[in-house]
């Protein structure tokens, strides 16, 4: 960052150089403080005050006389390069203060909107459990051992919706907040593939394409399970068809899971990963929005490339495994 800085300085300092015959020094001294407002903006006020420093020393030692030293004989360009100095820490503040600013408010629109998927998605469970733990503990109701049998798969349903609501709040908790450490070991994707697809609920059967001698993987053998579980659960969710593909890459193993049925538009897809973000398929569908953002965060932590795509009826979620870590 400082280094991106300086560099800025010594190229506005060098076209101020070729051009000074055409340049007024008041010029000069506006062009040596864009590098302290790039600044500014980009790295805050530490970066800032470094690069006040390097802008107003070289526009002093090159183009205040006596030029190629650092005497100043006019006091008004020390009032000048006080003025500098400080604007870029001005800036940096109100540069710092907007971003707060904006992290408060996209943390109560997460708030409200973690509020109002919550008071939705559990209320519905909720609802169900009471319906049939009541219908169960009614003495006057006559059921049969079918509609009981009924009752208690309702139950049942309903609570291991609700766990895996909890599960998918919690692990994006500990993913996003670093309070996960990942322990990175040799892992066999086909072995992890086996054990995510004995976790999913699901009636049909995912059509596998897998690579022979697929290389073992640096990874977290339970994230990277976990990212399969979610990946295939919110594919089941929204079709019966759906198909996984493991196989070599450049770089490591491509795991690729797609599906038909209810798929988002192309439009969408960017909007994808970020936390809490329903798609126009999602309508009638339980979940709030985690699924993807978690595998996201776990890509994140294997510095993996995770990519979505929407088109020709499919929708497909690839992430590309390096071989070793960097």
């Amino acid at each position: 960052m400082l280094i991106q800085s300086l560099l800025f300085v010594g190229m506005i300092s060098l076209f101020s150089y070729f051009f000074a015959d055409r340049l007024m020094s008041v010029n000069i001294g506006m062009l040596h403080l864009l590098p302290i407002i790039y600044a500014a903006f980009r790295f805050g006020r530490r970066i800032t005050l470094w690069t006040s420093f390097a802008s107003v020393l070289s526009f002093d030692f090159f183009f205040i006389s006596p030029t190629l030293t650092f005497t100043v004989h006019d006091f008004r360009y020390i009032i000048s390069f006080t003025i500098m100095i400080g604007i870029g820490q001005f800036i940096a503040w109100l540069s710092a203060q907007a971003a707060l600013a904006k992290e408060l408010e996209m943390s109560k629109r997460t708030q409200e909107a973690l509020l109002g998927l919550l008071s939705h998605e559990l209320r519905t469970p909720l609802s169900a459990i009471k319906g049939a733990s009541s219908g169960l503990l009614d003495e006057h109701l006559l059921l049969d051992e079918a509609s009981v049998h009924q009752l208690y798969e309702t139950i049942d349903e309903s609570a291991s919706r609700m766990g895996q609501l909890i599960n998918n709040l919690l692990d994006s908790a500990r993913l996003q907040h670093g309070h996960f450490t990942p322990s990175f070991n040799p892992s066999d994707l086909g072995e992890i593939l086996g054990s995510a697809l004995a976790r999913i609920e699901q009636t049909a059967k995912a059509q596998l394409h897998i690579a022979t001698d697929l290389p073992l993987i640096m990874a977290d053998a339970v994230l990277i399970e976990l990212l399969l579980v979610n990946l295939l659960d919110n594919a089941f969710k929204y079709s019966i068809h759906v198909s996984v593909r493991i196989e070599h890459h450049p770089l490591g193993v491509l795991i690729e899971v797609c599906n038909d049925g209810c798929i988002p538009l192309p439009e969408e897809t960017s909007r994808a990963l970020l936390p809490f973000e329903r798609l126009s398929n999602a309508s009638g569908h339980s979940g709030v929005g985690l699924g993807l953002y978690i595998c996201h965060l776990i890509s994140d932590l294997h510095h993996g490339t995770l990519k979505v795509t929407s088109n020709n009826g499919f929708f497909c979620v690839q992430l590309i495994l390096l071989e070793r870590l960097p």
